[in-house]
């Protein structure tokens, strides 16, 4: 997977992280090209959820439950909901969070991201976004009615494979996401009631809340 900082940057930081005790999931999505969050952006994914620790948390975007289960065992008292639309997932998912012994607090919804946001749920503390980058727009609108008022957004490979700044070549199959993600980073720095912070590292992750009071 490409990674947007210097390789010895990277590998470096990931020393640093450690093992997550999930090598297991790291070597299954290598092996079979399943997209799960860099190791260097999951440390500070976690650092930001032991600090807030949320009563609930929503993910878009399961894939195997990397993640998911990372986030639960960072924060014992979490509740966490994911949502992914492929079936195969889903089942690979739920297998892994069965062995990580997470069943009572991870939940696998077989969904559609927009369609769940767009249902009636309680609110969340925290939301994260790593699904479809095409709908990253939608999923920051959808998910702000569903955010607490002290909420965070966190969203992955916002800056994806350092494509996204002006300037830089990039093949025309990216062209769409490219445009897409240019977009959502350059909304999302502008909004006047919204405060956020993109941080190159991984393939760069974006943190967002509603400014107080507006």
């Amino acid at each position: 997977m490409d990674n947007i900082t210097y390789p010895h940057i990277t590998e470096y930081i990931e020393s640093l992280v450690g093992e997550t005790g999930l090598g297991h999931l790291e070597k299954y999505a290598e092996e079979n090209s399943v997209p799960i969050i860099q190791k260097d952006a999951l440390g500070l994914l976690l650092f930001m959820v032991g600090m807030k620790r949320p009563k609930r948390l929503l993910e878009l975007g399961t894939a195997i439950g990397y993640s998911a289960i990372a986030m639960a065992l960072e924060s014992p008292h979490t509740m966490i909901t994911t949502v992914d639309l492929n079936a195969g997932m889903k089942e690979r998912a739920e297998e892994n969070i069965r062995h990580a012994g997470l069943s009572d607090r991870i939940e696998v919804v077989l969904s559609d991201c927009m369609d769940f946001l767009k249902g009636d749920h309680d609110k969340f503390d925290m939301v994260f976004i790593d699904a479809r980058k095409s709908h990253y727009m939608e999923y920051l609108e959808l998910s702000l009615p569903l955010l607490n008022e002290d909420g965070l957004i966190i969203v992955d490979n916002v800056l994806f494979r350092g494509l996204v700044p002006d300037g830089e070549e990039f093949p025309r199959k990216y062209r769409a996401t490219v445009s897409t993600l240019r977009e959502f980073t350059r909304t999302v720095s502008e909004r006047e009631d919204l405060s956020s912070a993109i941080i190159p590292i991984g393939d760069g992750v974006a943190f967002i809340r509603r400014k107080p009071n507006v």
